[in-house]
């Protein structure tokens, strides 16, 4: 990314950029300068050593440092060059050539947190009240390390804290998680009011006197907030931030594209061409908002204004597959079919590799009727992605022009298999294959093949399908939001929504799905319904996905999947009286589903129906014996109520010849050992058992219990204190079984009581 110079900018340490940030602050008296030495004291040795100095006093060259101990001459003196060249940096001098260290003699005790010195004449200013920079105005700022820091430095200079942050921010204009390492801050949410504060008025007054040496710091607070929410997956709110970057810092080009990216990618096309449209006439060589313009003007079916644009960045870009290929295709949508054939064979040079290149290359000959050239275009593009069914469905129809109708029936053969569903491609083969005589290797005689239309697929569909595949995912949203353009889709917008579920938002994955059935002007269908109703309990609304449920339940009563689905989410919400209905219902409908029988079971043990439950998850082992998670949940209920210990041993035996590595599993098994009172073999499985399974409540109680029992007080105190925190974490987001915390810091108590008496 560019400046308006033209120079490359990154990230730099906050070393490198300090001394830019205290020249830009007008001249100060001595005791500024000092406090300003002070600051970049401790940013250049760190503050772990400058909380065991104070600088003393300062000579024309010589800087004094009074240390608390020798312990710390070495790693200071280590410092010496890089401190000294600081220094001058920061002051823009070479006056500072010496570091004197002296030594203090110790006089606070060693478990003293200390504060890093100040010196001696430096006393800060009291707070003015009537300014908006002050300890709660920084609440936001997560370290309390930068938080201390620019409290101190607002009562001082008043506007550095927001200056350095726009200075850093803003004028490198990066992806901070990418670029510095461990640099992770947490923003709180809503907007402050920065319109009255000194920041703000007192750049504003400063770029009066030098127009546009500093950013605006709202930008700055706005841009971060935008990294926040990109990172999070929610360009919607990304985008309301970062159209505050544009309206504040509206002649700096990458803020502009970066705009009509996000615009794009949230659907908002209109508002993306607007901006590219009035950015390009400052910016007229910047290829991005060319392309992002064509291909919206496209999307709305006006090829030669794209065509204009695409050309550009040809032009600009000549290395750039896309822009020609997409020159191509609309020329393809204007007629122009000689000049994209040559537009086509520009992809193939610069991009020998580019499956969609070949494809429209060959798709081109193939209207102006030159079948054998693309045969072999066609052919190059099948070899480069073989699953693609546009270019094969063109090779099947250019083999027929060329009557070579046995390998045509080859490719609607794999055809069939890539989309079953594909009723004209099924009856093309059908008829082929019918009148196809392998003897003298031509058709019958009486046969007449209809001509099959080829349809002409959306190229941005296309690219997001290549996209999607190769987890590309912000990219293909981006493409497939200019097929939204042209009218609603079922399938783009179901694979949107499949993304945002990637990404961990269920939330705009429901957006998408509610947005066809607005959209899409028809009645729901149970598919639908399933998706949004899963799509809820995901996002934590388990009443609504109820709702789903029994709407479709309604559209399709005997759909024995959609009972099963409806008891799964009623457990959820613990309405276990409904859920049991549902599955009885569901088991009405289908008496050979295992899994019916064992969810039955689950839910009959929850409801304290032992008996019942053991019934039911012994019918789903008649149906599937080999269900290991029937044969673990038997097991498991005979160990914990301590009966049938033996026969729980053989459940979990065949269990775990299934599944030899699920911890779970393992832990039932050493369980039972406890229980059969062989606590050093319950120890050996347990120890396997949390090798394959994530930090689990109960694992570590069974662990604590079998350590307590082989006298290891001590590892069973920590085995029930990582207990107790894993379930109080498991409070915040029930399901599942968690230990009793009472029972939990009984057992903490009594072990604290035992190793407090030895």
């Amino acid at each position: 990314m560019k400046d308006g110079s033209g120079r490359t900018q990154r990230w730099t340490s906050i070393r490198n950029v300090l001394p830019d940030v205290l020249t830009a602050i007008p001249e100060q008296s001595d005791e500024d300068v000092t406090e300003r030495i002070g600051f970049a004291w401790e940013i250049l040795v760190g503050e772990k050593l400058a909380c065991h100095t104070t600088i003393t006093r300062v000579t024309e060259k010589t800087l004094f440092v009074q240390v608390e101990g020798r312990e710390w001459l070495a790693p200071l003196k280590a410092l010496d060059t890089r401190i000294l060249e600081g220094l001058n940096r920061s002051l823009r001098t070479s006056r500072f050539t010496r570091i004197h260290y002296d030594i203090q003699p110790e006089t606070l005790p060693p478990s003293t947190k200390r504060k890093p010195k100040r010196m001696p004449n430096t006393k800060l200013p009291h707070p003015n009240p009537a300014l908006p920079v002050d300890a709660g105005s920084l609440d936001r700022i997560a370290d309390p390390a930068l938080k201390e820091t620019l409290t101190r430095l607002a009562h001082k200079f008043r506007f550095v804290a927001l200056l350095f942050a726009a200075t850093v921010g803003l004028s490198n204009c990066a992806n901070l998680s990418d670029s510095v390492p461990g640099f992770d801050i947490q923003i709180a949410e809503g907007t402050p009011d920065f319109e009255d504060s000194y920041a703000v008025r007192h750049i504003s007054k400063l770029n009066e006197q030098n127009p546009g040496r500093f950013r605006d710091p709202r930008a700055y607070y706005h841009f971060m907030m935008d990294l926040k929410y990109e990172r999070e997956g929610d360009f919607d709110r990304a985008a309301e931030h970062y159209s505050k970057v544009v309206e504040l810092e509206p002649e700096h080009e990458p803020f502009l594209t970066h705009m009509m990216v996000l615009y794009q990618r949230i659907g908002k096309l209109e508002e993306a061409l607007q901006l590219g449209q009035r950015g390009l006439r400052k910016f007229a060589d910047n290829t991005r908002m060319h392309t992002i313009v064509g291909d919206i003007l496209a999307s709305r079916g006006r090829y030669k204004e794209a065509l204009e644009h695409y050309q550009k960045v040809a032009e600009l870009d000549p290395k750039s597959p896309r822009a020609f290929l997409m020159a191509g295709a609309a020329l393809r949508q204007l007629n122009r079919f000689d000049e994209a054939r040559d537009w086509f064979h520009k992809v193939s040079v610069i991009d020998p590799a580019n499956t969609l290149g070949f494809y429209y290359y060959g798709r081109t000959l193939l209207d102006t009727q030159d079948f054998a050239d693309a045969e072999d275009k066609l052919k190059k593009s099948v070899s480069l992605r073989p699953s693609m069914f546009e270019a094969r469905q063109a090779l099947a129809l250019t083999l027929e022009h060329q009557e070579k109708y046995q390998e045509a029936i080859t490719q609607y053969r794999i055809l069939k298999k890539l989309d079953p569903s594909n009723v004209a491609v099924a009856d093309r083969y059908d008829s082929l294959n019918q009148a196809w005589d392998p003897v003298s290797e031509t058709l019958s005689g009486n046969v007449t093949l209809s001509e099959m239309p080829l349809p002409e697929p959306d190229i941005h569909r296309m690219i997001g399908a290549i996209f999607y595949q190769q987890v590309m995912y912000l990219e293909a949203v981006d493409e497939f939001r200019l097929v939204l353009a042209k009218g609603e889709d079922r399938e783009v917008r179901f694979t949107i929504a499949r993304i945002y579920e990637v990404l961990g938002r269920p939330d705009k994955s429901i957006q998408e799905i509610e947005a066809y059935r607005r959209h899409a002007g028809e009645a729901d269908s149970v598919e639908v319904l399933l998706k949004l109703a899963r799509l809820y309990g995901l996002n934590a609304n388990m009443p609504q996905s109820v709702n789903l449920l029994d709407r479709a339940v309604e559209l399709d009563p005997h759909n024995h999947r959609l009972y099963h689905a409806l008891t799964l989410a009623y457990m959820s919400l613990n309405r276990n009286k409904e859920a049991l209905k549902a599955i009885d219902r569901a088991i009405a409908l289908n008496k050979t589903h295992d899994a019916y029988y064992f969810e039955k079971g689950a839910l009959l043990e929850r409801m304290g129906r032992y008996e019942d439950a053991i019934a039911n998850m012994t019918k789903a082992l008649e149906i599937n014996p080999n269900h290991s998670n029937a044969h673990n949940f038997i097991g498991y209920m005979y160990a914990s109520r301590n009966i049938k210990l033996d026969r729980a041993l053989y459940h979990l035996e065949q269990a775990l010849s299934i599944q030899p590595r699920n911890g779970y599993f393992l832990d039932s098994l050493g369980w039972i050992y406890y229980k059969k009172g062989e606590p050093e073999k319950a120890l050996t499985h347990i120890k396997k058992a949390l090798i394959y399974t994530e930090p689990d409540p109960v694992l570590y109680d069974h662990l604590g219990d079998i350590h307590f029992s082989l006298k290891n007080i001590g590892e069973a105190r920590k085995a029930w204190k990582t207990s107790l925190v894993l379930t109080r974490q498991k409070e915040s987001a029930p399901g599942g079984e968690v230990p009793d915390l009472d029972q939990l810091e009984e057992k903490i108590r009594k072990a604290d009581e035992m190793l407090g008496a030895r």
